[in-house]
């Protein structure tokens, strides 16, 4: 067993490389390097599938459709009961042309499928700079590193004039960040009315696209040992993902059925979250679960590796875009009861996430009250 030091040197040079984990694939490794070998046995999926993701129809929040009075409840009916209980859902007729949804999916793949050489200059674990290209945000701080490669951009007013943004993503980036820009609001008017409150409400923290990140996942060759992402909830009011056909995304869900034992307990199974031709994946994140006083769930999930690839998402998350560094107070709307959180301020939360990385424990563990 490789000793702390040891460990240590090859998180290095493996990082020094920057190569990432594309650049293990390309070598031709049959073997995975000891430092993405996680603690064995991997959690067991629900092969048998007693649970399945909610897709819901925004034609009526998108202008798809005539709308009423009583399709516009019917929605925020749909949603909130997706948010409540499962944490995530699909949606359809969102608005978001499939040409751009393809066009962004190649440009992701085209990027890290470029020589090393011209990836390297992005290359960087500088959060100041606005772009960058690394493996593994929390390499050095994680129990066992991750097979997956990661593309950042942060959402600015800047963005436009950004020459940092790689060329071959460049229109596509900007153009599919206005896209989603519109379906946040209209996410976030439909959450903010299934909790009872006026559609505009969640805006003015949540309706901000912050950051777009293009993940990329290369075929592995032993997949049972590692994970291409750890199971991990999400610092943001909302995440919407744009998945390829690959699949690999599993949501932690409570299992209520469990008949191996007299006790009824509830016991947690991972669950495939497919991909629907034409559907974006939104996610309830920890900012929201917070101050929706853990009404909505901010579900943990995980991308399991897989010897088929290379799986290509780009997923947006929702938050000020000062949140990391931003003294607003997050605290729980509290219709009635008591509140289940204690109050934090976004750079708080932030900070904690990003010191323990994705160690496969919950964010919100330490505000519960």
């Amino acid at each position: 067993m490789a000793s702390d030091s040891d460990r240590l040197r090859a998180l290095k040079a493996f990082d020094h490389t920057k190569a990432g984990v594309k650049g293990l694939v390309d070598a031709g490794v049959t073997t995975i390097p000891s430092i993405f070998h996680h603690p064995l046995p991997i959690e067991r999926t629900d092969h048998d599938q007693h649970f399945t993701i909610p897709v819901i129809d925004l034609a009526a929040a998108t202008g798809g459709t005539t709308t009423t009075p009583s399709k516009r409840v019917e929605l925020v009916g749909a949603v909130k009961a997706a948010a409540e209980t499962v944490g995530f859902f699909q949606v359809v007729n969102h608005g978001v042309p499939k040409a751009a949804m393809s066009e962004i999916l190649m440009a992701v793949q085209g990027f890290h499928e470029q020589p090393r050489e011209a990836k390297a200059p992005y290359y960087t674990r500088d959060l100041g700079r606005p772009v960058r290209y690394w493996s593994n945000f929390d390499l050095f701080q994680s129990p066992a590193a991750q097979w997956r490669d990661t593309l950042y951009m942060q959402i600015t007013p800047e963005l436009p004039q950004l020459e940092e943004i790689p060329p071959a993503c460049r229109p596509i980036a900007l153009e599919y960040a206005r896209l989603m820009q519109q379906l946040g609001r209209t996410l976030l008017e439909l959450l903010s009315e299934a909790l009872g409150l006026d559609p505009g409400h969640l805006e003015e923290d949540a309706a901000c696209l912050e950051r777009l990140a293009g993940h990329y996942y290369p075929p592995c060759p032993e997949p049972h040992l590692t994970l291409g992402t750890t199971r991990h909830s999400d610092p943001c009011f909302l995440a919407v993902l744009l998945q390829d056909a690959v699949g690999g995304l599993q949501v932690l869900l409570e299992n209520n059925n469990n008949n191996n034992n007299n006790n009824n307990k509830l016991s947690a199974v991972w669950v495939d979250v497919p991909a629907v031709e034409g559907a974006l994946v939104v996610n309830v994140g920890d900012f929201l679960q917070i101050v929706s006083n853990n009404r909505f769930k901010s579900v943990e999930h995980r991308v399991v590796a897989q010897s088929a690839g290379p799986r290509v998402s780009v997923v947006c998350f929702f938050r000020r875009q000062d949140a990391a560094t931003s003294t607003r107070v997050l605290g729980p709307i509290v219709a009635d009861g008591e509140a289940r959180f204690r109050s934090t301020t976004m750079a708080e939360l932030i900070r904690h996430n990003r010191a323990k990385g994705l160690d496969g424990t919950s964010a919100l563990q330490h505000l519960r009250l």
